[in-house]
């Protein structure tokens, strides 16, 4: 299997666009709490640790409302970053936190319904938001399959960038 990956433009609906930049602000309020805890933990009891985001859930609420894959990428996210500067300190930095946060990645789920993520009549397929009008026509590799969907802000537009797979082609035999 190779790695495709394939950027279309979202016209959100004003609650879609308005559900996206709360899944934005989370995902940037989970990352800077999750900095000032792994600190905090770090001082305390001198390990490495970052509490999983179902545990923020209890203390902000309005994490519930967002793309729980989407807070899940933002934890490992912060843990891979945490443990690159642990190794290699001199080649990279140590997290800090962010102000502003311009996208966000969920995975595809295979559910009874079908996968979370996926071209509909009515537009692109992603979870919590429903079908978000897409631009242009986007038709995946035959056989392709998609694997996460990265939803980004840039400059008042949105976008979504699909990484998928799709099976290897056959190589031609060289007899033939």
């Amino acid at each position: 299997m190779n790695g495709e990956r394939i950027t279309v433009e979202l016209f959100p609906t004003a609650e879609q666009a308005e559900r996206i930049e709360k899944t934005l602000e989370c995902c940037r309020e989970l990352w800077n709490r999750m900095i000032e805890d792994e600190e905090r933990l770090q001082e305390e009891l001198g390990r490495h640790f970052i509490p999983a985001p179902a545990r923020y859930k209890r203390e902000i609420p309005k994490l519930k409302e967002a793309d729980s894959l989407a807070l899940a990428e933002t934890h490992r996210s912060l843990s891979q970053s945490f443990q690159r500067n642990m190794f290699n300190p001199h080649d990279h930095k140590k997290p800090r936190k962010m102000e502003e946060l311009n996208r966000y990645t969920t995975f595809c789920q295979q559910t009874k319904y079908g996968p979370t993520v996926r071209f509909e009549p009515g537009g692109l397929k992603l979870p919590k938001l429903g079908a978000v009008e897409a631009g242009g026509r986007v038709e995946l590799p035959p056989g392709a399959v998609v694997k996460a969907a990265e939803v980004s802000k840039r400059e008042g537009r949105y976008f979504c960038a699909l990484t998928c797979e799709a099976p290897e082609r056959e190589k031609e035999s060289a007899s033939a």
